[in-house]
């Protein structure tokens, strides 16, 4: 682990909630809500004894598939001298992981491997039921905001929506068009937007990110269902509406990331 006259004497990548309960020698973890789906917050900790002044940093997360899943960096981080010890923490919220289990982190000093440490991705069961005001904004109201964030600017359009046991189903057109709804982003997406609104009013109550999964087969079959049921302009018997969005409408199942 040494580096010139140094050595990374310490390092874990560890879920912030985790690390509030159980210190920074916890197990490394991260924790998604599905795969592809942004991790929630972590923490990149580091203690080096490095020679004084500044030296580019940079930390690798590395996937089960030797995938480089996110970068932390390169970065000019100050260095207090091989007497002392430089602790650094980075806190990551905009990393994606796709798979699950063991990962590596490898922290680079001036373009150099020094050390690696392991830490795991896990997946978050689906409560449920979300926490109080988010359920409060799904099942008292029939309409939220939802779309993508692009560029740094979010997109939404007001829409309808079933929720069911914890996740938000969204139906979109493929092609834009006045039959039905069109989510901007979706079915593309991996990540959504959703604000949702207070009842009987248009101001918001609570935003939040999702998770995306575009349903296929028996699976989009069985969400039309309970979809058709929240449609409150539909005309026409149920099966008619279904047999319409059959082949000309995605539906998205969204996995809220939310505080447990």
């Amino acid at each position: 682990m040494a580096f010139l006259d140094g050595e990374l004497i310490f390092a874990n990548v560890l879920d912030v909630q985790q690390r509030a309960a159980q210190g920074d020698a916890a197990p490394g973890s991260v924790v998604i809500v599905a795969p592809g789906s942004r991790a929630l917050p972590f923490v990149c900790i580091r203690d080096w004894k490095a020679p004084t002044g500044y030296l580019t940093e940079e930390i690798e997360l590395i996937s089960p598939s030797a995938k480089i899943t996110h970068r932390v960096g390169p970065m000019a981080s100050f260095m207090y001298g091989q007497l002392d010890v430089t602790r650094l923490e980075t806190v990551v919220t905009d990393a994606v992981f796709d798979e699950v289990g063991t990962h590596l982190a490898s922290y680079l000093l001036e373009g150099e491997v020094i050390a690696q440490t392991e830490f795991q991705v896990a997946l978050r069961p689906v409560p449920p039921k979300l926490p109080g005001a988010f359920e409060d904004g799904l099942k008292r109201s029939d309409v939220i905001w939802a779309g993508v964030e692009q560029n740094g600017k979010e997109r939404t359009a007001p829409v309808w929506f079933a929720y069911r046991n914890g996740k938000v189903y969204l139906l979109s057109k493929l092609e834009p068009g006045p039959e039905e709804q069109t989510v901007p982003g979706l079915p593309g997406a991996g990540e959504a937007v959703v604000i949702t609104r207070r009842k009987g009013r248009d101001t918001s109550l609570e935003r939040f990110r999702a998770s995306v999964r575009v349903l296929e087969g028996d699976e989009w079959e069985q969400a039309a269902v309970f979809l058709v049921d929240r449609r409150r302009s539909r005309f026409g018997p149920p099966q008619e509406s279904i047999d319409r969005w059959r082949g000309t409408c995605a539906i998205a199942e969204l996995t809220p990331i939310v505080p447990a």
